[in-house]
C-alpha cells in the first residue's frame, strides 16, 4: 500500500492507496521546523498507526509544510518516519511542490496554499523555478489562517469592531482576553491558535469589520506575494487550503481589481496528489 500525505500546520490528510482502492485519514499536522520530534513521533505512532490496522506500508510521498530539500528538519522528519515505518521507501518534498502537482499537473502555472499559513510558487510543469519566501506567521504568511485571525482577534481587542461582535468572538470561540493573550504570547503553537479564528470569520464574513480584515488579507498576499511573479496577470493562478476554500469568493473579487485570475481553488488536494503518483502521462 502507498501512503500520500498532505501535510499542513493544523491537519494531516493521509491517502491509503491500494489497487484501485484509496482511504482518506486524518491526524493532527506535522511541520518539521514549529514540531519537536517527540511531538511528531506521537503523531505518527499514537494518531496515524491505530488508523493503518497493520497495513503493509511499501511507500510514502509527504508533502508538507517546513519541507526543504536537503534541511536539517527535513532529514529528521525522514529518520523519525523511518523508525515507525523502517521497510518503507519514503520520499518528502514542500507542500508547494504537491499543491502545484496537485493544481496544474504537467501544466505551468501559479500554485498557491492558503492554509494555517500561506505560500505560492510559479511552476513549469515539472519543477518550481519561483518562490517568494513565505516567512512564517510573524514575518510574513499573508492571506492565510493566522494572519486573519491576528486581523481579526486585534481589532476585536482595540475597539475596532462593534461590541457585539467581539462578545459574539468570546462566546463562540470560548475565549476571552486574557486568554487570547496567554495563547498568543505564553503558550506553543500561536499560528494554530489564530487561526482557530477564521470558522468565526466565515459565519461572521456579512459584517463590514470582519470583511475588511479577510479583504486586507488578500491585498496582503496579492501585494507582497503573486506580484513578484513575471507574467502573473497572464499565469493560471490555482489555489488550495481551507481559507482559500472559505473565502472563494471573496478572494477572487480581490483578486480580480489586481488582474489576476483565479483558476482552481480546492480545499485539499490530497485527491489530485493521489492521481499524479498513480496515474502515468
Amino acid at each position: 500500500m502507498i501512503l500520500v500525505a498532505d501535510a499542513g500546520g493544523t491537519k494531516c490528510h493521509w491517502a491509503v492507496v491500494g489497487g484501485s482502492t484509496c482511504g482518506i485519514i486524518s491526524t493532527s499536522g506535522i511541520n518539521p521546523v514549529t514540531m519537536l520530534t517527540s511531538q511528531t513521533s506521537a503523531v505518527l505512532r499514537d494518531e496515524l498507526l491505530p488508523q493503518l490496522h497493520d497495513t503493509q506500508i511499501s511507500e510514502i510521498y509527504f508533502y508538507g509544510a517546513g519541507c526543504i530539500d536537503g534541511a536539517a528538519a527535513t532529514s529528521e522528519l525522514e529518520r523519525t518516519m523511518h523508525d515507525v515505518f523502517p521497510t518503507a521507501k519514503i520520499e518528502i518534498r514542500s507542500d508547494m511542490l504537491g499543491a502545484a502537482r496537485a493544481l496544474s499537473g504537467r501544466e505551468r502555472g501559479v500554485a498557491c496554499i492558503l492554509g494555517t499559513g500561506s505560500n505560492s510558487a510559479l511552476y513549469d510543469g515539472v519543477r518550481i523555478v519561483s518562490n517568494v519566501p513565505p516567512l512564517g506567521y510573524i514575518l510574513g504568511d499573508e492571506g492565510g489562517g493566522a494572519c486573519i485571525g491576528r486581523m481579526v482577534v486585534a481589532d476585536a481587542l482595540k475597539g475596532l469592531m462593534p461590541r457585539e461582535i467581539v462578545e459574539a468572538l468570546y462566546e463562540e470561540c470560548r475565549t476571552s482576553y486574557t486568554d487570547i493573550i496567554e495563547n498568543v504570547y505564553r503558550r506553543p503553537n500561536a499560528n494554530r491558535f489564530l487561526a482557530s479564528f477564521v470558522p468565526f470569520a466565515a459565519r461572521h464574513i456579512g459584517q463590514a469589520e470582519i470583511a475588511r480584515c479577510v479583504d486586507r488579507a488578500f491585498e496582503t498576499f496579492a501585494e507582497r506575494n503573486l506580484l513578484q511573479y513575471d507574467g502573473i496577470t497572464s499565469t493560471p493562478v490555482h489555489f488550495t487550503g481551507g481559507v482559500a476554500a472559505a473565502f472563494g469568493s471573496r478572494l477572487r473579487s480581490v483578486l480580480g481589481r489586481y488582474s489576476i485570475e483565479v483558476g482552481r481553488i480546492e480545499a485539499s488536494p490530497i485527491d489530485a496528489m493521489v492521481k499524479y503518483h498513480t496515474v502515468k502521462g
